[in-house]
C-alpha cells in the first residue's frame, strides 16, 4: 500500500500533540492528549492509535514518523543523564571549573558557577598536543594511561566525551583516543567535539560534547523502545526527531548526536508558524508559544525562522545553530503564589500534566492561569480538547479563593489579576528582546499558538502595541504540524581565524566544496525522499582585536574574501550603527547549511461565506473582561467561513484551543481558515 501519510508528533510537559498530513488528499488531522510524564512514550502511543482509529487510517499508511520530544532536555535541567567521564589534553583538567569566568549574576555577591556535569574526579588527561592550525605538536600517541584505565572502569561511567585542545583543526588525537577506549569497552558510547562540532573556543566545544555524552544512553534506550511501540502499532514508519535548528534527523543518527535534539520542541513550533505565515502572506512576524509549562517568543523573518549559536541549555552553552527561542513567561498551568513581601507572582513553578490546574480535577490545588482563564469564563467546562477532559469551575474558582483573600479582591478581579501578571511578565521580557534585534513590535504580526497562545494572545498584542494577530487553524497542535512539515536540515562548519585578506579564495572554494560534500553524504544517510536540495554559506567575520564574531550569509557561489567584506561591514552596521571598512576584519569560521526540501501539503481552503457578517453564534457567555462581566459571542470555529469577520468580545471554540477575541479586536476569517485578529482601528 502507498505510504502517503505522514505523522508528526510534539510531546510537551502537559499535552501530546499529533499531526495527520494525508500528502495525497493535502488533509490535516490532528489530535491531543495528556502527557505521561513518568512514560513519554505511553501517550504518544495512545495518541497516533486514537487518532488513526477516529479518521480510519490505516497503520500501514504512515510513512515517516516525526517525533519532538524534551526527554533530551529535561534530563539536562533535571539532572537525570548518564555518568560522564571526560578526556581532556594534559594540563587542562580544570576546564569546566574555570569555564568562562563569568559569573550567572555579577551584581550578587553569593552567585557561583553551577557544579558541572562532569565532577572533575571523572576527568582524565591525555597526551600529545595539536597546534591551533592542525600540526602535530608533541608525537606522543593520544590515549589514557593503564593506570587511568582502571580508574575509568571503577567509576561504572554510561558514556565518555572526548575534547581536546584544537581537535577542530585536527581530529587525529581525538580519534586515537576513540580507538583505544572501543578496545577497552566496545559498549561505551564516545562523543568527540571534532565529530560533534569542530568549532574554535574550547570550553563550549568540551560543553557540546559532554551534553551528548551525558543525554545519549536515555535517549537510544528511548528511541528503541519507542521504534517497538509503533511497530505494535502495525506502523512500519521511518521515525525522525526533529532537530534544534529547526529541521528533522533520522532517529539512527539522533540516538548517537542527540545533543542536535536538545531544542527541538520549541524550534518545531517556530517552524510551524513559519509555514502557516506563507498562507497570510506574512513575512515578518513574532511566534508565540504559549503551553501548558511556558511562553516562548521566537522571530520570523523573511518568511524564515530567526537562528542563534548562542544558546544555553540548563546551565551550559551549545553553540550548535538553533533556533531562537526565548522563554518569557508562564503557561497554562503555571503556579500564583505569594511572594516573601506578599507580592502576587505567576510562575515558574507549573502544574504541568500531573497532577495538572485545579480544575483538572486531578488533585492539583495551587491556583493557575488555566484557573484564572476558567473563572473569567473564557473556557467552556464540557468543552475542553472537545470534552475529553471535564474542568472543575467549581474547584478553580476555589483556588482563586486563596489569591482573592490575600488581595482583598472578588474571584472574578483575582483572577483577571493574575492573567494580568503573567501578560506582564511576558511584555517584560519580549519588549527587550526585540529592541535588542531592532525590531519595532508595530511593524510585526504575533502569531499565537499552543495551548494558551489563542487565549491569551490578544491581551499580550495590546500590551506590546502588535497590532495584528494570527490564529493557525489549529493552534494547540501547531508544535506537531511543524515536526511534520520541517525539512531536513544539517549544519557544517571549518574554522579558519585568519585574517581575511590572508585567506585564498581558491581555500575558501575548496574549503565550502569539502562541507558540501560532508553534508551531501549526511543528507543521503536520511532520506530519499526530497523534492529539492538547497544549500546556505556564511561566514562567522569579526574586526581584528575583537573577541567575538558575527555571521554574515554569502549570496550564491559568490564565495570570495571580497564577498565575504562586502557582507560584513554592512552587518555590522546594521547590528552597532557603525562600521568601518578600512579595519581589517578577521575570518573565525565558515558554514554551510543543506536542507533537504520535503513535500508540503497546502492548507485547505475553506468555502467561501459570501460576505464579511459574522456567522450565527452557537450561544452566548458571560465573560469577564476589564473588570466588569460582558456577554460574549460563543462560536464553533468548526462552523466558521472565509471571509467572514466576528467582532470582539467572542469567544472560538475548537477541539485544541479557545481564542479570546477581547473588545477591542475583530477577527477576519482567511481563505486558508487562519483567524486574523485585527485592532479596531488598526490600519
Amino acid at each position: 500500500m502507498l505510504k502517503s501519510c505522514k505523522l508528526g508528533v510534539d510531546v510537551g510537559g502537559t499535552f501530546t500533540d499529533i499531526n495527520l498530513l494525508d500528502l495525497a488528499t493535502a488533509e490535516i488531522h490532528n489530535h491531543k492528549v495528556p502527557s505521561t510524564p513518568s512514560a513519554p512514550s505511553l501517550a504518544v502511543i495512545q495518541g497516533v492509535g486514537e487518532l488513526m482509529e477516529r479518521i480510519n487510517v490505516s497503520p500501514s499508511a504512515i510513512g515517516d514518523f516525526v517525533h519532538g520530544t524534551t526527554i533530551a532536555l529535561n534530563s539536562v535541567i533535571q539532572r537525570t543523564g548518564a555518568k560522564v567521564a571526560l578526556v581532556v589534553s594534559e594540563g587542562n583538567r580544570d576546564i569546566l571549573e574555570i569555564a568562562r569566568l563569568g559569573k550567572p549574576n555579577i551584581f550578587d555577591l553569593h552567585s557561583t558557577l553551577p557544579d558541572p556535569l562532569v565532577p572533575r574526579s571523572l576527568v582524565f588527561e591525555t597526551e600529545g598536543r595539536i597546534t591551533p592550525d592542525g600540526e602535530i605538536e608533541d608525537q606522543t600517541p593520544a590515549g589514557l594511561m593503564a593506570s587511568q584505565l582502571v580508574d575509568l572502569a571503577a567509576s561504572d561511567v554510561e558514556s565518555v566525551a572526548v575534547c581536546l585542545l584544537h581537535a577542530y583543526a585536527n581530529p587525529t588525537n581525538e580519534r586515537m583516543v576513540e580507538e583505544q577506549l572501543a578496545l577497552f569497552n566496545p559498549d561505551l558510547p564516545i562523543s568527540l567535539s571534532s565529530r560533534l562540532w569542530p568549532e574554535i573556543r574550547e570550553y563550549e566545544r568540551a560543553s557540546v560534547s559532554i551534553l551528548n555524552a551525558y543525554v545519549q544512553p536515555l535517549m537510544k534506550r528511548y528511541l528503541e523502545a519507542l521504534g517497538a511501540d509503533i511497530s505494535q502499532l502495525g506502523m512500519m514508519s521511518k521515525i525522525y526527531l526533529t532537530r534544534s535548528n529547526g529541521g528533522v534527523m533520522a532517529a539512527e543518527a539522533a540516538a548517537r548526536n542527540p545533543v542536535h535534539t536538545l531544542l527541538s520542541g520549541p524550534a518545531a513550533g517556530v517552524v510551524g508558524a513559519a509555514y502557516v505565515s506563507e498562507f497570510a502572506q506574512v513575512e515578518e512576524a513574532i511566534a508565540l508559544d504559549i503551553g501548558g509549562t511556558s511562553a516562548e517568543v521566537s522571530v520570523i523573518r523573511g518568511g524564515e525562522p530567526s537562528h542563534s549559536t548562542e544558546a544555553e541549555v540548563g546551565d551550559f552553552p551549545c553553540i550548535l545553530p538553533s533556533v531562537d527561542v526565548f522563554s518569557v513567561g508562564a503557561g497554562g498551568g503555571s503556579i500564583a503564589w505569594f511572594d516573601e513581601f506578599g507580592m502576587l507572582k505567576v510562575g515558574p513553578q507549573s502544574a504541568g500534566a500531573e497532577p495538572g490546574p485545579a480544575c483538572y480535577g486531578q488533585g492539583g490545588e495551587d491556583p493557575t492561569v488555566t484557573d484564572a482563564y476558567l473563572t473569567c469564563g473564557f473556557l467552556n467546562p464540557d468543552n475542553f480538547i472537545g470534552g475529553a477532559l471535564k474542568l472543575h469551575a467549581d474547584r478553580a474558582q476555589t483556588a482563586i479563593e486563596g489569591i482573592a483573600g490575600n488581595l482583598g479582591l472578588n474571584n472574578e478581579d483575582a483572577a483577571e489579576a493574575v492573567i494580568r501578571i503573567a501578560t506582564s511578565n511576558m511584555s517584560t521580557a519580549l519588549l527587550p528582546l526585540l529592541t535588542k534585534r531592532g525590531i519595532d513590535p508595530r511593524d510585526f504580526t504575533l502569531i499565537a499558538y499552543g495551548g494558551a497562545g489563542a487565549t491569551h494572545g490578544c491581551f499580550l498584542a495590546d500590551e506590546t502595541n502588535i497590532p495584528k494577530i494570527i490564529v493557525p487553524p489549529s493552534p494547540g497542535t501547531l508544535c506537531a504540524l511543524g515536526a511534520a512539515v520541517a525539512d531536513l536540515k544539517s549544519d557544517h562548519i571549518r574554522t579558519f581565524r585568519r585574517p581575511l585578506n590572508d585567506v585564498d579564495d581558491i581555500e575558501i572554494a575548496e574549503t565550502f566544496d569539502d562541507l558540501e560534500k560532508e553534508a551531501s553524504v549526511w543528507l543521503e544517510d536520511q532520506s530519499s525522499k526530497v523534492e529539492s536540495i538547497e544549500v546556505l554559506r556564511s561566514a562567522d567575520v569579526r574586526y581584528v582585536g575583537q573577541a567575538f564574531d558575527i555571521e554574515v550569509q554569502l549570496d550564491g557561489d559568490e564565495n570570495t574574501t571580497a564577498a565575504i567584506a562586502d557582507q560584513f561591514h554592512p552587518t555590522y552596521e546594521m547590528l552597532y550603527k557603525r562600521s568601518d571598512p578600512n579595519q581589517p576584519a578577521e575570518l573565525i569560521n565558515l558554514r554551510l547549511r543543506i536542507i533537504g526540501k520535503t513535500p508540503k501539503p497546502k492548507l485547505p481552503e475553506l468555502p467561501s461565506s459570501g460576505d464579511a457578517t459574522a456567522p450565527e453564534p452557537v450561544s452566548t457567555r458571560r465573560i469577564y473582561l476589564g473588570g466588569e462581566w460582558r456577554e460574549a459571542a460563543i462560536f464553533d470555529r468548526a462552523d466558521l467561513r472565509a471571509g467572514q469577520n466576528i467582532p470582539g468580545p467572542a469567544i472560538i471554540e475548537q477541539f485544541d484551543t479557545t481564542t479570546v477575541v477581547t473588545s477591542d479586536y475583530s477577527a477576519e476569517v482567511s481563505a486558508h481558515g487562519l483567524l486574523i485578529l485585527t485592532k479596531k482601528g488598526a490600519s
